[in-house]
């Protein structure tokens, strides 16, 4: 008997150097935590590929790295057509983003899997997850705290969802 495929989640946002792989780091080190690593997977990708292969920005690491978080040595890349297909779930960070992962999907055939990454937040007011990248580092701080909420949230929704 083969082992079930893992539940993929994908995390969005514009450049693909802050808030997405801050998400992915967050989430994977939840899930790891849980010992449900062969269970769920989880990788970021950014509208533009203007930062393709570029690291998460240091602002973001340095926040990370305040609450706990390794930096796992990520690279930047964009959103890929395919990946509206390969991921169970696509977070979006904000509204633009939703819209634009939207328009990738021409058929409308993915619509219902790309949702707001703040549909899992309960702790913050915040409706979208706001770009830290033209502010100080108490911007990236407050990313870092509303993915935290929101990422353990999505895992208790998948570990629910997934009877894991």
């Amino acid at each position: 008997m083969n082992a079930p495929e893992p539940y993929r989640v994908l995390f969005v946002c514009l450049g693909n150097i802050c808030r997405s792989p801050a998400a992915e780091i967050i989430f994977k080190k939840m899930v790891a935590e849980q010992g449900l690593e062969h269970l769920v997977e989880s990788d970021s990708a950014g509208m533009i590929g203007y930062h393709r292969g570029c690291p998460p920005d240091s602002r973001m690491l340095t926040a990370l790295k305040k609450y706990g978080y390794e930096d796992p040595g990520l690279k930047s890349r964009p959103v890929r057509k395919e990946d509206l297909e390969q991921f169970d779930l696509i977070v979006g960070m904000d509204r633009e983003n939703l819209r634009d992962l939207k328009r990738l999907d021409k058929k409308g055939q993915w619509t219902g899997k790309i949702v707001p990454m703040c549909f899992f937040t309960t702790r913050f007011p915040d409706e979208e997850v706001p770009d830290p990248y033209y502010g100080g580092q108490e911007g990236f701080e407050h990313v870092v705290k509303l993915l935290q909420d929101g990422c353990g949230n999505l895992l208790e929704r998948l570990k629910e969802q997934l009877s894991l």
